[in-house]
């Protein structure tokens, strides 16, 4: 049994004529201060657990922004990465087109053989240049 449960009983005992002694005194006035003090700590941590609950949504907050951001930055680059994919077509057919124009066999005709075919060049008539613009076009 603990001290304060003997001084329970005995006031039980005797309610209407009850003397305390010093010492039952101030061992009471001990737990009181024992529970004030636990009381204060309590508090504290309650206020410490709102302040984290606080910080944790914060942090939540944060996160989602950080995922939206996230998310925008990849969309961004997937429409990068297909614009560059379209950039690079595009570039194959202008080469392809200039590599074309660049050959100098397509520019040679027979002059002593009226047989000869005609250059490709002149039958093409820029054919091959704008096939590889019409790709540019939206």
């Amino acid at each position: 049994m603990s001290r304060l449960d003997e001084i329970k009983g005995r006031y039980m005992q005797h309610e209407y004529d009850f003397a305390l002694s010093s010492a039952d005194i101030d061992y009471l006035i001990q737990q009181a201060e024992v529970s004030k003090e636990w009381q204060i700590v309590a508090n504290n941590t309650y206020a410490d657990l709102i302040k984290a609950e606080r910080r944790v949504k914060e942090l939540e907050d944060k996160l989602y922004e950080l995922n939206e951001s996230a998310y925008e930055t990849q969309i961004d680059f997937l429409e990068a990465n297909g614009k560059k994919n379209s950039l690079l077509e595009q570039n194959q057919r202008h080469k392809q087109a200039l590599e074309f124009y660049a050959d100098e066999d397509n520019y040679e005709e027979d002059k002593f053989n009226m047989f000869a075919e005609t250059p490709v060049v002149k039958y093409d008539k820029g054919q091959k240049a704008r096939q590889a613009l019409e790709g540019d076009k939206p």
